[in-house]
């Protein structure tokens, strides 16, 4: 299934680099995504080739033409390779040659191809500064990925770097790689990478907030099936329900992410090890019904306000909802992820997978990450982060002024009385000037 993933750097948290080495070359080969984190001593890299500082020229390697090799050659480095520590700009004066603008000032611009289906990245920054890195798996046009970032961050620039190949990312703190053409265990060998890593590693920002998120069934457990396999789309929210809450500074820890046995007491004790802040379980429903419902503790407190948050947004994209829930079980609560779990935790139940009309609400990909979103948006409210809301990029019309009812004129009443009395007059003209013919015509009606 089709993913996209959005990674948010802050410059002031975050080094960030190149790296290179010419294509081909016997002496200083390509490298896996892998080796490139394990020699740049990188927390993450990306499969992603950058900028053209002289704006001209051509690569004398004949295949990365005007990318990273002639940046660093710019800078009368040997092409050969290593990370060159240079600091990380975005803006039309510095990309390579040719390349797309994808969403400028928030607007999403035209020309993106809207019929090749394959990977995708991005790169590009946010109004407040700091970078993002947008990549999809190999379902995507260059306009889809384009309109999902721009439909969730506040994005001053974003660029379409296909980087000549796959996409690819590997994160080394969880071994996670991302690489939707699987070229190997490693990520394909590339040529060039962009390099993240967190600066004073070691001390914990004071009052970073901890997330867990459970990611339902999966392996050989396919949980619901009907119109949606459940087990996917539970992957393909909570991924995005992570990717939202990273941008914002949270840490997140998810129980699966990729499809694999991942049993409740698995997650439990994941969780349990992993200490944080607040826990959601990603579930999807099946039994005929329809609409959202997310589970509490019976004992309330924090974890009812995380449901209730999470249930606003959820109604906000459109989801009917049937309602904020506890279940009583024989020992407590009746689910072991709330009810073992340390942290306050909640289990949202998205839509009705075997309800037609119901699985529409999350049969594409789009919808399916809105619900996310959705999450994140609920979990940052109960841990009382700010997020942004981008502003439609459409015209908004101006709400008709509501209809008043019509006030009645203070002649009606002596009307109605002439009327009454058998007084003919054809016409009320409340306000019209009144001839002296007509003054004649109605003294004849009245006078007897």
């Amino acid at each position: 299934m089709s993913s996209i993933r959005c990674d948010i750097y802050d410059p002031k948290e975050y080094d960030i680099w190149f790296a290179a080495a010419p294509y081909g070359a016997a002496s200083k080969p390509a490298k896996t995504l892998k080796v490139w984190a394990a020699e740049e001593q990188a927390d993450v890299v990306y499969n992603l080739c950058l900028f053209n500082m002289t704006g001209n020229g051509s690569d004398q390697y004949g295949v990365i033409k005007g990318r990273t090799l002639q940046y660093l050659r710019a800078k009368n480095v040997d092409c050969g390779y290593g990370g060159t520590a240079e600091h990380l700009t975005v803006s039309p004066g510095n990309v390579v040659s040719g390349t797309k603008v994808a969403v400028r000032d928030g607007v999403v611009l035209s020309g993106l191809d809207k019929s090749t289906y394959r990977s995708r990245n991005m790169i590009g920054v946010l109004a407040d500064g700091r970078i993002i890195v947008v990549q999809s798996s190999d379902g995507c046009t260059e306009e889809q990925v384009a309109r999902y970032a721009a439909g969730r961050y506040t994005i001053a620039l974003l660029l379409v770097q296909d980087a000549g190949g796959s996409t690819g990312m590997y994160r080394v703190s969880d071994g996670y790689l991302f690489a939707p053409e699987k070229e190997g265990t490693d990520g394909r060998p590339v040529c060039s990478v962009v390099c993240m890593r967190k600066k004073n590693k070691e001390e914990k920002p004071m009052g970073k907030k901890k997330v867990f998120i459970g990611v339902g069934h999966g392996g050989s457990d396919p949980g619901a099936v009907g119109y949606l396999v459940e087990k996917d789309i539970n992957l393909t929210m909570a991924t995005a329900c992570r990717d939202f809450l990273t941008a914002y500074g949270v840490e997140v820890k998810m129980s699966r992410t990729k499809d694999e046995d991942d049993t409740v007491s698995q997650e439990v004790a994941e969780c349990n090890a992993y200490a944080p802040d607040l826990a959601i379980d990603v579930h999807n429903n099946s039994g005929g019904g329809d609409g959202f419902e997310v589970f509490h503790t019976i004992h309330g407190g924090t974890g009812k306000t995380l449901a209730q948050n999470i249930e606003k947004h959820v109604k906000d994209m459109g989801q009917n909802s049937r309602g904020v829930k506890t279940r009583q079980g024989s020992n407590g609560d009746y689910y072991a992820f709330i009810r073992e779990t340390v942290a306050p935790a909640v289990i949202c139940e998205g839509v009705f997978v075997d309800t037609k009309a119901d699985a529409a609400q999350a049969d594409t990909l789009a919808e399916q990450q809105a619900f996310g979103v959705a999450y994140a948006k609920g979990i940052l409210d109960t841990l009382g982060l700010a997020y942004d809301e981008p502003e439609d990029d459409g015209e908004e019309e101006t709400p008709a002024e509501p209809e008043q009812p019509a006030k009645e004129h203070w002649a009606q009443q002596y009307y109605d009385s002439l009327i009454a009395k058998g007084v003919r007059i054809d016409e009320t003209r409340f306000d019209d000037p009144i001839s002296r013919g007509e003054v004649f015509a109605l003294l004849d009606r009245i006078v007897k």
